[in-house]
């Protein structure tokens, strides 16, 4: 019949092909995002690989030194970091029917709460717990597996980054291969400056929150210096999230204690928003505040904590994708437009 609809078999083919795609992608997501993890990483070792095989050290020297620094700061983390910060809970733990006591002397309403949290658990509170502590202890082995595994294939990547990269360019037409390899080495370098950046503040934000606390004697203070590590990965939310548990057990201590980690929390990160960031980014990194907060909305509905924080990069690099791939794609005047107003937000 002339109304008959007729799919050719090929492109039958071609649909379930990428259905079979996106359901290994989704499958496989995890193992995507540790790569991408290990290949900021592999961009950010990499250089440092170089200059030690510059001074004296075979490349091979290099990357061993770089694998014993980097699971030597796994070591560190795991058998001195966290004991202490299970130390330190645990002391706040045996203080918490005083801290509750204070709580209900100034302010009754919660007299009531706490007598109610106060009371000894049953049977079947005692087994979700249990539970919930067996969960949270696979989920720590599943994190501590991922971890090691991400630096394994970081520096698995720093000895062959450059013979997969040249692998996969040769899928490439050759007529695009050299808007590939400068794309890549733009990338590289706005990568390079993300991952750098983020070390050092992300030390600094520690170190800070870690002497603040402990001159003032606040309870776990090396939990809230590790928590004020992480968060400061996350731009804006990160620093609340990070100084409200800091401010409330300060208030422990006293309300003047509080109102100064207040301060140098803010005050930290003022200057490191405006001053230590410009000159650690130097041109590579230039966003503004609100392409900063829509990125890490979006990449945290995605993937939560760990897309917040992996987003910026890419959204970083986009100007050199429009500059190199879209300019034959948009207005004349677009893309120099553009360019300024990345250089008036730096």
């Amino acid at each position: 019949m002339a109304g008959d609809l007729r799919i050719p078999f090929t492109t039958l083919l071609k649909v379930a092909l990428f259905v079979l795609l996106v359901v290994c992608v989704v499958k496989l997501w995890p193992v995507i995002i540790m790569i991408i993890v290990a290949v900021l990483l592999a961009v950010m070792l990499a250089p440092l690989v170089d200059w030690l095989a510059r001074h004296r050290l075979r490349r091979g020297g290099g990357i061993a030194v770089v694998t014993v620094l980097l699971f030597g700061l796994l070591a560190v983390f795991l058998f001195a970091v966290v004991p202490a910060m299970g130390r330190q809970v645990k002391e706040l733990a045996g203080d918490l029917p005083k801290v509750g006591q204070q709580i209900a002397a100034r302010f009754p309403p919660a007299a009531v709460l706490i007598e109610s949290v106060r009371q000894p658990m049953n049977a079947e509170q005692f087994k979700g717990w249990l539970t919930r502590g067996f969960v949270a202890a696979r989920y720590g082995a599943e994190a501590l597996t991922g971890v090691v595994l991400v630096l394994v294939i970081s520096i698995y990547l720093v000895v062959e980054g450059k013979q997969v990269y040249e692998w996969l360019v040769s899928f490439a037409p050759p007529e695009q291969r050299g808007k590939w390899s400068r794309t890549a080495e733009e990338v590289r370098r706005v990568i390079l400056a993300y991952m750098r950046g983020q070390i050092i503040t992300c030390f600094l934000c520690g170190g800070v929150a870690l002497t603040t606390l402990m001159l003032l004697r606040v309870p776990a203070a090396l939990p809230l210096a590790v928590l004020a590590f992480f968060c400061d990965l996350i731009p804006v939310v990160g620093t609340i999230i990070m100084t409200v548990p800091a401010v409330l057990l300060a208030l422990l201590v006293g309300p003047v204690q509080a109102t100064i980690v207040f301060v140098v929390y803010m005050a930290y990160h003022l200057v490191e928003s405006y001053w230590i960031i410009p000159r650690i980014y130097g041109g590579q990194m230039r966003l503004s505040t609100l392409t900063v907060l829509l990125a890490i909305t979006v990449g945290g509905a995605l993937q939560g904590a760990v897309g917040a924080v992996l987003i910026l990069p890419f959204v970083a690099a986009y100007p050199i994708v429009e500059r190199i791939w879209l300019r034959g794609h948009l207005q004349e005047d677009t893309v120099e437009r553009h360019a300024a107003l990345e250089r008036d937000e730096g």
